[in-house]
């Protein structure tokens, strides 16, 4: 296998793993949420956080070393180069809003302990649920970026 080929693979695979990742816990965990009444949300919540430090920043590390290798070794400039340009902004935009807006709220949704008092969990589960989504959209945009390379 040749560098590029060897590259090109982990680029995929880092985008499939992240962003399917992404996309995927959004999924469950609105089903989990649907239960708690039953069911004990802070595993979900916790389960959350695992698959975050595994996929997310694992996928997302992946997807961006490799992009950003494959760039360079092809002699493409980063900023002066429109659909990477635009996919790096989309990325960056929503690891901000990752680190800023979802990681606290993940954390509030492990430390609920329950009880009669739900409000706190559903504050932080609707912050999650609503900014994770809109984190999401400029993922989509940069996973077509790379496919579609505006100029």
């Amino acid at each position: 296998m040749t560098l590029d080929a060897f590259l090109k693979t982990a680029h995929v695979l880092g985008a499939i793993v992240f962003v399917g990742n992404v996309i995927v816990t959004g999924v469950w965990t609105a089903i989990f949420w649907r239960a708690r009444h039953t069911h004990d949300f802070r595993r979900a919540a916790r389960a959350i956080v695992i698959t975050d430090w595994c996929f997310t920043v694992g996928g997302g590390a992946l997807l961006t070393v490799s992009g950003i290798t494959l760039a360079l070794q092809r002699g493409l400039p980063l900023w002066d180069t429109p659909w990477i340009r635009q996919a790096l902004v989309a990325l960056t935009l929503s690891t901000v809003l990752w680190l800023v807006v979802l990681v606290p709220a993940q954390r509030r949704m492990v430390q609920h302990t329950g009880g009669a008092n739900d409000e706190p969990l559903v504050r932080a589960y609707g912050r999650w649920s609503v900014w994770g989504w809109t984190a999401t959209a400029p993922l989509v945009y940069a996973v077509w970026c790379m496919v579609a390379k505006p100029g």
